[in-house]
C-alpha cells in the first residue's frame, strides 16, 4: 500500500501547477504559528523533487533574525541540524538535496522541525521516502513537529509501523490540522 501510495502522490506533486502558490500560503500559515513566538531553534529543509517550497519561510525567518535557522545534513544515517545564515552557501548532498556545511547541534535543542513528506493522515502519521532519516530524527527531538504538505497530500489513513512518529501538526495551503486532541503544543 505504501508503495502505491507513495508513487500516486509523487506523480501528482510533479504535476502541480500551483506549487508556488501553495507554498506562499503555507508559509503565512507557518510564520502566524503562536508557537513561533517562543522558539529560538527552528529547523526547516531544503525543497526537493517539487515539495512544499519552504525557502518563503526561511527568507522571512532570516529577515527576522529571532531565530536560529538550521537545514538538515545527513551524515552516515542520520540528519543533523547545522546552522544557516543564508541560503547561498549550500552545497549538493545526499540524493542532490542541498545542504549546509559546519557542525551540527543535537537534535534536543531544536524547538520547532518543519517536517516534509510524500503524505501525511489526519493522526499525523507520515509517509517518507523510505528512508527513515526523518523518523530517526523525530524520535531524538522534543521540538513541535509540524508537518508541511499540499492538500493532496493528505490521506485519510497510512499504514504506521513501530518506529514512526507523527507530527503535532499539519499546515496545508487551506488547512491547519492538529493530531493531538490533547496537545497543548
Amino acid at each position: 500500500m505504501k508503495k502505491s501510495v507513495r508513487q500516486k502522490i509523487l506523480t501528482r506533486r510533479i504535476n502541480h501547477v500551483r506549487a508556488e502558490e501553495d507554498s506562499k500560503k503555507i508559509a503565512e500559515r507557518f510564520l502566524s504559528l503562536p508557537q513561533l513566538k517562543k522558539a529560538k531553534n527552528i529547523l526547516l529543509y531544503y525543497p526537493h523533487k517539487n515539495e512544499v517550497d519552504t525557502r518563503f519561510i526561511i527568507r522571512q525567518l532570516l529577515r527576522s533574525k529571532n531565530f536560529n535557522l538550521f537545514l538538515p545534513k545527513v551524515v552516515g544515517n542520520d540528519l543533523v541540524p547545522v546552522k544557516i545564515k543564508d541560503l547561498s552557501a549550500l552545497k549538493k548532498g545526499y540524493a542532490g538535496i542541498m545542504e549546509p556545511e559546519g557542525e551540527g547541534i543535537s537534535p534536543e535543542k531544536i524547538d520547532i522541525v518543519v517536517v516534509p513528506a510524500v503524505a501525511f493522515d489526519q493522526e499525523g502519521h507520515r509517509l517518507g521516502y523510505g528512508k527513515g532519516y526523518y523518523d530517526r530524527f523525530l524520535k531524538r527531538t522534543g521540538a513541535l513537529k509540524v508537518g508541511v504538505a499540499y492538500d493532496f497530500q493528505i490521506v485519510d489513513k497510512l499504514p504506521s509501523e513501530q518506529h514512526d512518529v507523527p507530527v503535532d501538526l499539519i499546515i496545508t495551503p487551506t488547512r491547519l490540522i492538529k493530531t493531538k486532541e490533547d496537545d497543548e503544543r
